[in-house]
């Protein structure tokens, strides 16, 4: 489309482009000359490439059939004109390309020493050999055009999914799976000088990194987890990694790993694992056995037979499937610290069940007002109550941003919102509870951290954090710490909150208040 009003109105552009279905298109117009615009376009295997068009977009034509691939044009697709030479495009891919020639060709621009998966480039206007690139892997500046790299290692931008804390002492450290830069874990706080530095984490699993814990015996002992259900244990006292993911038995289908597999350490044993594919697993040995304690706790739909968009769509049309989660899975797990067995089990297809006897039988859990097939984040049994539990939705998916948030006090039967007064739009992520007040939640979304006094009827935005989502959140309860891993800012961590429970709003609403230092 195209306005020549500031977007007051717009008209499709067509001519030359492809006349079937398109997919994920990336724009860019040259500043070297405003007539050219480029498009890089997913479409069929005939019609799909890189067009070029020499009049403000009114005709195009096809250059090369040229796609970012790798993981597929649904994680790529920018690209940038440069300012120096008017046929000069780069586009981002697992590794970089350049055209010099408007499109015709491409070739990798070359990235030694550097970080693939590349998304974002900018360029100094008065020297053509500066380039500034963002990837998977952080920021990168270059001084020649690309034949070497240097890696800006001082900016806390790590994208983590899920976290974890463990109980060494003096300190304890933060562990997190991460987005293309592995399994990090490193300490909460230390005493040098110069504060927590690089050198001061470790990396004990690489690859894209999700769900993680720390054995709470022995915090030597990490669980650690690459993409689709790749489940190691790991000792950081030997370096030895332990692939421990439960298989199916012969002539048994095969696992449905979601991209973050859910897993939980049961609070009744440091020995026994709980980890979910499309039915839930049991370990009483730290992963080195397993067996199955349920059957498919998903709705076993196939994701290609459900309408998207309005309609069911053929099986030659454009389906992007690299580099994707498989569809009916777990995503969340949980096990009530007050009753053992007392389990919770949550899916991407919008399912919450529940079982009474560790996983002999199970029942669904229908919960009002979420909506049907919303993504399950999160989980949380009560440390107070044996028969509470909160569950947190997630239908971004389908254009729906609002949060969701419900709460149960007899083990999923019923349950009711606890929205409250949180601002529309606030997609939700994860929830913790205090273990001293059961009236003091905190909430990880998707523009910050926001905490309520009263059990959900009011929110309140914790201040000092970076606009950002913030995927998952634990207590360190020795340090009454709270940990927040967000989802591009790296960790955050409030220092000994315990100042807030019991807090009542005659408290918040005088001047000031004076609290007493542990």
């Amino acid at each position: 489309y195209k306005s020549t009003d500031g977007g007051d109105s717009w008209r499709e552009l067509a001519r030359g482009l492809p006349e079937g279905d398109m997919g994920k298109i990336g724009l860019a117009v040259s500043p070297v000359d405003p007539d050219v615009v480029y498009a890089t376009i997913e479409a069929d295997e005939e019609e799909r490439g890189f067009y070029r068009s020499l009049d403000r977009g009114e005709s195009w034509e096809k250059r090369s059939g040229y796609l970012s691939n790798g993981t597929g044009p649904h994680y790529y697709q920018e690209i940038y004109a440069s300012p120096h030479a008017r046929d000069t495009v780069y586009q981002m891919d697992v590794w970089m390309h350049l055209s010099e020639d408007g499109g015709k060709s491409f070739r990798p621009i070359g990235e030694p020493h550097k970080h693939s998966d590349n998304h974002a480039l900018a360029f100094d206007p008065d020297d053509p050999d500066y380039l500034l690139a963002g990837s998977d892997g952080g920021l990168y500046e270059s001084f020649d055009g690309a034949a070497s790299w240097r890696f800006v290692a001082n900016l806390p931008v790590t994208q983590i999914y899920k976290m974890a804390v463990d109980d060494d002492w003096p300190v304890y450290h933060v562990i997190g799976g991460t987005q293309d830069n592995g399994t990090q874990w490193g300490p909460a706080r230390t005493l040098n000088v110069h504060g927590i530095r690089n050198r001061d984490w470790q990396v004990p699993l690489g690859a894209d990194g999700y769900a993680c814990a720390a054995d709470p015996e022995d915090p030597e002992v990490l669980y650690v987890e690459w993409q689709r259900g790749n489940l190691v244990r790991f000792d950081r006292a030997s370096g030895e990694r332990v692939h421990i993911q439960p298989q199916p038995e012969p002539g048994e289908p095969p696992e449905r790993w979601n991209w973050d597999a859910p897993l939980l350490i049961s609070p009744h044993s440091p020995a026994r694992l709980y980890y979910g594919s499309q039915r839930l697993w049991r370990s009483d040995d730290r992963g080195q056995s397993w067996r199955p304690v349920s059957a498919d706790l998903t709705r076993g739909e196939n994701r290609y037979e459900l309408p998207i968009m309005g309609r069911v769509w053929s099986v030659d049309d454009l389906y992007d499937n690299t580099a994707m989660s498989w569809y009916g899975t777990l995503t969340a797990l949980a096990e009530s610290p007050r009753v053992e067995g007392l389990l919770y089990a949550g899916s991407d297809d919008g399912l919450v069940q529940v079982s009474e006897d560790g996983g002999a039988s199970w029942r669904r859990a229908a919960v009002a007002g979420a909506p049907e097939r919303a993504f399950v984040n999160d989980l949380v049994a009560s440390l107070h109550e044996p028969d509470r539990v909160y569950a947190v939705f997630d239908n971004h998916k389908v254009g729906d941003f609002a949060p969701y948030l419900y709460r149960s006090d007899d083990r999923g039967r019923s349950w009711r919102p606890l929205v409250g007064d949180l601002p529309p739009g606030h997609l939700l992520w994860s929830l913790v509870e205090d273990h001293v007040d059961p009236e003091l939640l905190f909430l990880g979304s998707e523009y910050g951290i926001h905490f309520t006094l009263d059990g959900g009827g009011r929110w309140l935005e914790l201040p000092g954090l970076p606009t950002i989502a913030f995927r998952d959140l634990a207590i360190q309860r020795r340090e009454s710490d709270l940990v927040g891993a967000s989802f591009g800012r790296g960790f955050w961590v409030l220092d000994d909150y315990s100042p807030l429970r019991g807090l009542d709003p005659a408290a918040l609403a005088g001047e000031a208040l004076l609290f007493t230092p542990r």
